[in-house]
């Protein structure tokens, strides 16, 4: 199993290791590049002297200079990763021949996604799952989401995602080890720290491991501690307070600036019920994107409907932390995540979800004589034509290959769009 896991891992960094992108191509990692950039070359987490500066719109104005507006754990981290590169020769200049960007992009991407994907495949077979399920599965997660795509790019989505599966994993598996509980809620919060969205999805394994572990929860709450800490004593270098800089709402508050000043720069829908829709099902839909999620939550469902199923908390869990998540995307943002492939904000809710996908049919039946594969097999085609068209740039829009539309004024009202030519 330990063999198959590290193939696993390994397979998964060579797909990705051609096509893992040279430079920044959006405000999200321009900012994050710009800080890493200033911190080694200039000693500042200030970006105003980054060649990057003017490239990105995700910054924050505080106490006369220009700060990058994502959270700092990852970017000091990045900076250990860089500082050495540099001094090999690599730059972060726009213009760079030797460029380090690929190789931030492999270290805090690619390789937390792959060791997630081996840590899943483990998980599954861990629950009995049958070897070749087991592995479709993890093909499915791997391929067959935005996974692949966002473990091109520089991002903090997808290592909050693997420290949140990451402490789900121990959780559920190592449960009478009081070091790897500690661990989990270092890995909890490291969620954190990298993503406050993927808090929802750490408060979620957070109560798991509240029902699961209560006598031995302090040394999870011990754990979960240390990055947070840390975090609040990088924004206090950073501001002079406790709270990350895009929580700072006059951060916004400058000429120029594209974003309002509102809790991390985001608006609300005009229309609540198209925007969601479309963030759901329509042009920008999660599960437009990633139509195999449908099957992950019809297994959370069922196992949180079944009391006696002996992942009934995490089940129920899940579907409570998820729906959480859905809820306040849809009424607290107003822009689908900006100008990027699929609706990025999800994904570190994704790996957790899909453990679950082997609890539903077709993956849970024991014969191929089930007709969930005459659903699956179609859905796993359309999850891997969109994982391939957005391999090609993860930071642009690319329409789903098959989405819904919605038309209020015209029976039958809904409908269906395809968008591959």
């Amino acid at each position: 199993m330990k063999v198959a896991s590290f193939v696993i891992a390994i397979v998964f960094l060579v797909l990705t290791f051609p096509l893992t992108k040279p430079q920044p191509a959006a405000w999200n990692d321009i900012a994050r590049v710009a800080a890493i950039e200033s911190l080694v070359e200039r000693g500042t987490w200030a970006i105003d002297d980054s060649p990057w500066v003017n490239a990105t719109k995700d910054k924050v104005w505080l106490n006369g200079k220009f700060y990058s507006d994502k959270m700092p754990m990852l970017t000091l981290m990045g900076v250990g990763i860089y500082a050495p590169l540099h001094w090999a020769g690599l730059s972060l200049a726009p213009d760079c021949n030797a460029c380090a960007y690929p190789w931030l992009a492999r270290v805090f991407d690619a390789l937390p996604a792959a060791i997630t994907l081996a840590l899943f495949f483990d998980l599954a077979r861990r629950q009995n799952v049958a070897t070749w399920i087991a592995l479709l599965g993890t093909f499915a997660l791997g391929i067959g989401t935005m996974w692949f795509p966002y473990a091109l790019v520089l991002n903090h989505h997808i290592p909050a995602a693997s420290a949140a599966f990451g402490s789900f994993y121990l959780i559920v598996t190592r449960r009478e080890d009081r070091r790897a509980i500690f661990f989990a809620g270092v890995l909890a919060a490291l969620a954190i720290a990298f993503d406050v969205l993927a808090g929802i999805v750490a408060a979620t394994v957070g109560v798991i491991a509240l029902v699961r572990v209560r006598r031995e929860f302090f040394f999870f709450a011990l754990g979960g501690a240390l990055p947070l800490v840390l975090t609040a004593l990088l924004d206090y270098q950073i501001a002079g307070m406790i709270i990350p800089p895009y929580m700072i709402t006059n951060g916004y508050n400058y000429p120029g600036s594209e974003f309002p000043a509102t809790f991390a720069g985001n608006g609300t829908p005009d229309d609540y019920a198209a925007y969601a829709f479309r963030m759901f099902l329509g042009g920008q839909g999660l599960f437009a994107y990633n139509p195999l999620l449908l099957f992950a939550i019809v297994g959370a469902i069922a196992v949180a409907w079944n009391r006696r199923h002996t992942w009934w908390i995490e089940g129920l869990a899940a579907i409570i932390g998820f729906a959480a998540l859905c809820l306040y995307l849809a009424t607290n943002t107003g822009n689908y995540g900006g100008n990027a492939y699929g609706e990025r904000w999800f994904i570190p809710a994704i790996p957790l979800l899909f453990a679950f996908i082997f609890f539903a049919p077709p993956l849970s039946a024991r014969t191929w004589k089930h007709l969930a594969w005459a659903l699956i097999i179609p859905a796993l085609a359309l999850s891997l034509l969109s994982t391939w068209q957005g391999s090609q740039a993860p930071w642009q829009y690319i329409a789903p290959p098959l989405q819904m539309t919605r038309n209020i004024n015209q029976f039958p009202f809904f409908g269906f769009k395809w968008n591959v030519h």
